[in-house]
């Protein structure tokens, strides 16, 4: 496995990661109308935005036939979370990429690339009822931070925020 910096020409292959894991992920979390209207298309349209704009660290994991599997953005913090300079957006792994140590790999790659902008300690969100993501997280050092609710698409939904108070850690 090999996890390198991502490209503008990767923005398909995110999109493609991304939609799967949240097909398989939010199945029965979310509504199915709120997933399904996060096609590839919908999700290469943002990536290509995002991966262009290079405001963000953003990593993939790949085969050693260059398929992507998996990916994971972050920067600086979008909202305020006391204690907390950075922000892990996201970290997506295809539904047979997971358990394999892969979604740690992506993490500390992001952690390195976090820590040479100077930033000390990262949040992530998590749906409170993504349970798996949740033991993830724990996993891999981080702690609870703070729960809240979330308006997606007119359903409130609880959250909670995961964080790492040393980045050297991760």
């Amino acid at each position: 496995m090999t996890i390198r910096a991502a490209t503008p020409d990767d923005a398909a292959a995110c999109a493609a990661v991304q939609v799967r894991s949240w097909q398989a992920t939010y199945a029965g979390i979310l509504p199915q109308e709120h997933i399904d209207r996060r096609t590839v298309e919908f999700r290469t349209a943002q990536w290509t935005e995002r991966l262009r704009a290079g405001e963000e660290d953003i990593f993939v994991a790949c085969e050693p036939d260059g398929a992507i599997v998996g990916f994971t953005s972050g920067g600086r913090s979008v909202e305020a979370v006391e204690g907390f300079d950075a922000e892990i957006g996201t970290i997506y792994l295809l539904p047979e990429a997971q358990g394999k140590g892969i979604g740690k790999q992506l993490l500390r790659a992001l952690s390195a690339a976090l820590q040479e902008k100077g930033f000390k300690a990262a949040w992530v969100r998590v749906l409170s009822d993504n349970a798996p993501a949740r033991r993830f997280y724990e996993k891999c050092g981080a702690e609870v931070v703070c729960e809240t609710e979330e308006d997606i698409d007119g359903f409130i939904y609880r959250e909670h925020f995961y964080g790492w108070r040393d980045l050297a850690k991760l």
